[in-house]
């Protein structure tokens, strides 16, 4: 493999890794809103906007690479996000601060309603996938445009 395709994979790849980061964080943040002192996030505007915003970034970004390299990308970040969002919402039973999440009390049906709620990243991280990599195509010069040419249909 040629040395500059492994460091644009490997660009790309980190690129993908911080995408999912940014998601789970943020919805996980979202979702503990109660808790927060200096930051209230609405969980399903979290959700929709930093899902489709980080979709259409990884779009923009691999617009060279082939459309199932997208999907890819889209299902890597969507998990690592959803994987961040199990992560906080478990912590007190990873920490060993509470046997089960039961012990919390009431919480255990907010916290299921979280994780369900985190699931829906995976198809809007996917949307603004294609969105950014349409806008991408949309926005490239005449000459390095994938689409078909309109004009000689």
């Amino acid at each position: 493999m040629d040395r500059e395709v492994l460091q644009r994979v490997l660009i790309e790849a980190v690129f993908v890794v911080l995408a999912g980061f940014s998601m789970g964080t943020l919805v996980a943040v979202a979702s503990f809103a109660d808790y927060g002192l200096l930051l209230s996030l609405d969980v399903g505007g979290t959700i929709i906007f930093v899902a489709l915003a980080a979709g259409i970034a990884i779009g923009l970004r691999l617009r060279d690479a082939e459309p199932q390299y997208l999907v890819v990308a889209g299902f890597v970040g969507s998990s690592i996000a959803i994987v961040i969002v199990l992560i906080s919402v478990y912590a007190p039973v990873f920490a060993g601060v509470v046997p089960g999440l039961e012990a919390l009390g009431p919480s255990v049906s907010a916290r299921a309603v979280i994780i369900f709620a985190s699931l829906f990243l995976i198809p809007l991280h996917l949307v603004g996938c294609v969105a950014g990599y349409a806008l991408a195509d949309f926005l490239a010069p005449e000459g390095l445009r994938r689409g078909r040419n309109l004009e000689r249909l």
